[in-house]
């Protein structure tokens, strides 16, 4: 469900064409040939195409791929390549996918926007914040929910396993594609399948059940949806997100593409229901373009009202020693340059880097191609140096 870090080895083949990326960035930079929107010393729409084209004549196997950065300061270039579902239809830059866990970082966002407003406490137990019947479901499997904070659910550091990640969950989501999941159906499957990991705070183990249940402390406090709290509190509507939507609640007057088809080696996910990932640890489906003015807006101080909790998100205080998460995101680090992001389920990722002030987000449409959507992310930010 998650990018642990960015990808640390790479086959010859992948890494020769990713390669030629990098050199070819330099060439159009140097020869002046190109003339569209430009960002750093080299990146424009032509490169990012040329680059794309590049990879997917190496995976002829995944049907697309998309990519689009964004700069703090608002300038932005896009590509994409390959065909969004199986009538053919171009995939495009603002064609909407299912980002998966990357809602991980807005939802930890809308949590923090709530501690800001004095809302609710990061340090309260959950017994407190969650329904009398999840609390049962949870104590009864050994959960201390009077030990658990919000905090720890934030920084994957509950103790807590992960539902979506059993055996379990994955053959009934499979075998029962259209079925129409509850919040409790999920938190049903983790205590049927697993028991506690360890205490709470003592390790970082990637946790989606974890983050229901901040979806769920989220609803309780703003009394709205989940998807209309995150739209609110992150401003989303003046952020210049055009093609998102949490899964199936797109409005019927939405313009724009419909989402793509997300293939996972080799089979269609388009047809399971978006349910199964839609309580806090996945559901918002969104453009590669809007997912990158997201990135940058959050990092550029236009979702929170005070630049200490951007901080706290970055640096969260009290993680496990060793854990590459902090609040919402992965930290780490290219070529000396702190780097913060996360990847989806479904072959989508997420990478920005504050000191150079730019944001990227890619999408392969199928979920073999992460590696090479992360290691091309991380060589678009060597090109914006």
């Amino acid at each position: 469900m998650n990018s642990t870090n960015r990808k640390i080895g790479i086959s010859l083949l992948r890494w020769r064409h990713l390669c030629c990326f990098v050199v070819m960035a330099s060439v159009i930079s140097c020869s002046g040939e190109s003339t569209d929107k430009a960002l750093g010393p080299s990146i424009t729409d032509a490169l990012l195409k040329e680059g794309l084209e590049t990879l997917q004549q190496s995976r002829p196997d995944i049907p697309g791929f998309a990519v689009a950065v964004v700069t703090f300061d608002g300038a932005a270039a896009s590509a994409a390549t390959g065909k969004a579902d199986p009538d053919g239809r171009p995939m495009t830059a603002h064609t909407p996918a299912r980002i998966a866990s990357i809602t991980k970082t807005f939802v930890a966002a809308a949590a923090l926007r709530l501690w800001e407003q004095g809302l609710i406490d990061l340090d309260a137990p959950i017994s407190t914040l969650i329904s009398s019947a999840h609390n049962a479901l949870l104590t009864g499997d050994g959960y201390d929910t009077n030990a658990i904070t919000l905090r720890q659910l934030l920084m994957h550091a509950s103790g807590m396993d992960d539902h979506f990640a059993s055996d379990a969950f994955r053959d009934m989501a499979l075998a029962d594609p259209q079925r129409v999941w509850t919040r409790t159906d999920q938190l049903e499957v983790l205590v049927e399948t697993s028991d506690p990991l360890g205490p709470p705070g003592e390790r970082f183990s990637y946790s989606d059940s974890g983050y229901l249940l901040i979806g769920e402390v989220i609803e309780r406090t703003t009394g709205k949806t989940l998807s209309a709290s995150i739209w609110e509190l992150l401003k989303l509507d003046d952020v210049g997100l055009k093609h998102s939507w949490w899964d199936e609640e797109r409005p019927s007057t939405a313009s724009g593409p419909d989402r793509a088809h997300q293939w996972l080696s080799g089979l269609d996910s388009y047809p399971i229901h978006g349910s199964v990932d839609a309580f806090g640890g996945g559901g918002i489906v969104a453009s590669v373009e809007d997912v990158a003015r997201f990135f940058a807006a959050l990092f550029n101080g236009k979702i929170f009202d005070d630049p200490a909790t951007l901080q706290l998100m970055v640096e969260a205080p009290g993680h496990p020693p060793g854990s590459p998460y902090r609040i919402g995101l992965f930290a780490g680090e290219i070529d000396g340059n702190p780097s913060y992001g996360h990847g989806g389920f479904w072959g989508t990722d997420a990478l920005v880097v504050p000191a150079l002030g730019v944001s990227i987000a890619s999408v392969s449409l199928d979920q073999s191609g992460m590696p090479d959507i992360q290691e091309l992310d991380s060589n678009i930010v060597r090109l914006n140096q």
